[in-house]
């Protein structure tokens, strides 16, 4: 699994590549949302956040009022740094464990959205680092439009943040958010599609997939995604049908073969009679953990069940199943 931070300071445009990344398959963790997770009424960091900066910093219906702290901090690095100090660990292991859960689950990538990542964490915990930056001109004038923020406060807010400048060379992709939202998303798409490669996971690079299919009419939508994604990391893909199964069967030395529904009798009937090489698969109705481990889907957001012959919901074996990434 590949591990990939999205950062920017504020108003940079950071939460839009975001979605956008979410929109186009990737898992998201967001450090905004795991940090009002964590100062929720009744926690210990709310309790902690009242005994160091008042209870003043709380509304009326006990939540946390943001702005009353915000001005609580802004410009005062000793209280930014308490707020940090009380806030961001239980974030942080909150975000491990959600890791730790993608992992499991097989997701070949996580987006940690974290805007103080330069500030608050070491950036080379993570696989790829993509930074999103605007000048801070056009990043003044977004604050006093969106957030009603004076000149005074918005310069105010940015001075509290580690200028784009420093961060730039500590960062693996940069995003330039100076121009249209369309420009803004052909950057973002092209980022996009470059982590992707670099998370692509699956047979090793030089193996085969075989996508079998009954006949010409028999072509599951979801074999050009899965094609493409292989294709990425360096699997060369073939397509086969009918009887001409049996013959690359007999060459699927390592590799995979994913057979459509229509030709599960045939691919295993071809399986079989080739010597079972390689690794027979099918798509099936139904979920199985083996899909999510071998991460044979489309980055569309949404998930292939697949089942191993012989072997359903089972964990698939290391040797037929290696994971890497081209980072490593």
């Amino acid at each position: 699994m590949l591990n990939a931070v999205v950062t920017g300071n504020v108003a940079a445009g950071k939460s839009t590549v975001v979605s956008w990344f979410r929109e186009w398959g990737a898992t998201v963790v967001d450090a905004d949302e795991l940090a009002r997770a964590a100062e929720a009424p009744g926690s210990e960091v709310l309790a902690a956040i009242v005994r160091r900066f008042g209870a003043d910093v709380l509304t009326g219906d006990g939540t946390l009022d943001r702005a009353a702290l915000r001005s609580k901090v802004m410009g005062d690095e000793a209280a930014l740094q308490a707020l940090n100090a009380i806030v961001h660990p239980a974030v942080q292991e909150r975000r491990d464990a959600l890791v730790r859960e993608a992992r499991s689950r097989g997701d070949a990538l996580v987006v940690n959205d974290i805007p103080l990542l330069f500030e608050v964490l070491d950036p080379r915990r993570f696989d790829v680092v993509v930074l999103v930056e605007a000048p801070p001109d056009l990043r003044g004038q977004r604050l006093q439009a969106t957030r009603g923020l004076s000149a005074e406060d918005a310069a105010r807010l940015m001075a509290a943040q580690m200028p784009s400048e420093r961060k730039r060379e500590r960062s693996h992709f940069i995003i330039t958010n100076a121009g249209s939202l369309a420009e803004l998303e052909s950057q973002a798409r092209a980022v996009f599609q470059e982590v992707r490669r670099r998370a692509a996971a699956g047979p090793p690079p030089g193996s085969i997939l075989l996508l079998a299919t009954a006949d010409a009419a028999d072509d599951p939508a979801e074999f050009g995604p899965i094609g493409r994604r292989y294709a990425e990391g360096g699997v060369r893909v073939e397509r086969a049908r009918g009887r001409a199964l049996v013959a690359r069967f007999a060459a699927l030395r390592p590799g995979v073969a994913l057979a459509s529904a229509r030709a599960a009798s045939l691919a295993r009937k071809a399986w079989l009679e080739a010597g079972r090489p390689g690794v027979l698969l099918y798509l099936t109705p139904g979920p199985d953990p083996v899909a999510a481990r071998l991460d044979l889907r489309p980055w569309d957001g949404g998930r292939l069940a697949l089942a191993e012959e012989g072997a359903v919901g089972d964990r698939p074996r290391a040797d037929l199943f290696p994971t890497h990434n081209t980072l490593s």
